[in-house]
This record gives structure tokens, C-alpha cells and sequence, in this order.
């Protein structure tokens, strides 16, 4: 059977670089980012800016979804750095894959959109975000775009706040890093559920599901068929924790 085609922006960043391996088998990817990317298997690159309309609308033909990982992942000048690529580059992407047709869209969020949250609060999808950062803040426009180009122009959106993403939990890190963990094979499952769901809207904690995690992950189960499988207790850490982070 033939698979289909979706693009990834963003793809040579870290989280693109770890999940493209496991998006294959069930997807050809079309792989774009501004810094050069070595192809594999059927791969499409397309090396190119997301701030550039032209390269998006060529880059959006004939895809059935687009991940969009592509952002400015850090605190860093917000005019100059965060504003043209997570503002204006999401709202791009958005436009692109609106006028190609595509049908759907998986956003990259972040969960510091609600890292204002204590720890010791449970804390789900629908509450007001408090961000902790104007990084966390262009996510939130992100999320407010989702939902936008959803019930205006009938797309189909899935948003994924991903949490401390690394192939392991950093075995030095704080309480909060270690259990916000998010894998990226849970990662990529929620990627590749989030696709195929018929799903018209939605923001999803992307987390593998750690005790001590007061991100509720339980609508990303019920509603896209998320079962996480990555388990802390296979990376214990090396020192005792410092404290919880924020």
C-alpha cells in the first residue's frame, strides 16, 4: 500500500530529527527547514524558510497533513527573533496549508504555556494557559490560530504541548523536567494518532504519562487513543533532585 505524503516543517531541529525515523512506516515525508537535511528511504527535502509564502505553497501541494515543528524553540529577542519565525512563520504555514487544500495540521505547543501552574495542581488542556515566558506566549498564538483556522476555515487541527522532549529523561533534572517527560516514540504516536483522528479541534498534553505529572494526559487517551509506553522508572536518576522546576 502506498502511503501518504505529509509534510514536516522544522524537520532538521531536534524533535524533527528524533520522530522522522518513526513516522516512516507509516507516512513518505516531505522534509523542510532552512538548514540542509540528509533524505532517507522515499524522503522529499525542501530546504527553505518558513517565512517564505512562495517555497510553503510548493512545499504544501498534494500533502495529506502537516506537522509544524518549525520555531524559534528558546528565549530570545522577541522582534527580532520570535516574532517573524513563531508568529509570523506559524501563520504562514497555516495560510499554506489552508490555500493547497491540505486538511489537517499537527501544531507544536509547549506545555510552559501553562507552567504558571504549580506543580502540585492538576492541571488540563482546557484551562486558561499561564504562560512563563514569551516563548510559551507565541505557542499560545499558535493555539489561538489553531483554533481559528478550525472553526473558520474548516481544518482540522491537533495541538501537542510537548513536554521535556529528549530520547531520555535527563537523569540531573528537576522533579518537573523528569516528569513532563515526553519520549519520541510517545511523541510520534501522538503525531501520527493526531493524523488520522477526525478530530476537528484539539489540544493535547504531550507527556508519557508519569507518575507525579500533574499535566492531564487522560483526553489524549480517551480522545485520540493515546497509550503511552516510555516509563521513568527505566531512567533513574543519578542525584537527588534539586527541586521542582518552573
Amino acid at each position: 500500500m502506498s502511503r501518504s505524503r505529509i509534510l514536516v516543517t522544522g524537520a532538521a531541529g531536534k524533535v524533527g530529527q528524533a520522530i522522522a525515523p518513526l513516522l516512516r512506516d507509516r507516512f513518505s515525508l516531505r522534509l523542510l527547514d532552512r538548514r540542509r537535511i540528509r533524505p532517507a528511504d522515499d524522503d522529499e527535502v525542501i530546504r527553505a524558510d518558513i517565512r517564505r509564502s512562495r517555497a510553503l505553497a510548493r512545499a504544501c501541494r498534494g500533502v495529506a497533513a502537516v506537522v509544524h515543528l518549525a520555531a524559534i524553540p528558546r528565549e530570545e529577542d522577541f522582534a527580532s527573533r520570535l516574532l517573524p519565525m513563531n508568529i509570523l512563520g506559524t501563520y504562514r504555514v497555516f495560510e499554506a496549508a489552508r490555500l493547497a487544500g491540505v486538511p489537517r495540521v499537527v501544531f507544536a505547543s509547549t506545555v510552559r504555556t501553562v507552567f504558571g501552574y504549580p506543580l502540585s495542581q492538576p492541571v488540563t488542556a482546557s484551562m486558561p494557559v499561564r504562560p512563563i515566558s514569551l516563548y510559551a506566549c507565541t505557542k499560545v498564538f499558535g493555539e489561538a490560530l489553531a483554533r481559528y483556522y478550525a472553526d473558520v476555515h474548516g481544518m482540522s487541527v491537533i495541538c501537542l504541548r510537548i513536554g521535556s522532549f529528549a530520547a531520555e529523561p535527563r537523569r540531573r533534572s528537576s522533579v518537573g523536567e523528569r516528569v513532563r517527560w515526553c519520549s519520541p516514540a510517545d511523541l510520534a504516536q501522538l503525531v501520527v494518532r493526531g493524523i488520522e483522528s477526525d478530530v476537528r479541534f484539539g489540544i493535547f498534553h504531550a507527556v508519557s504519562g508519569i507518575p507525579g505529572n500533574n499535566l492531564d494526559i487522560e483526553e489524549a487517551r480517551e480522545v485520540l487513543g493515546f497509550d503511552p509506553h516510555d516509563r521513568i522508572e527505566d531512567h533513574p536518576p543519578l542525584s537527588p533532585e534539586p527541586g521542582v522546576s518552573r
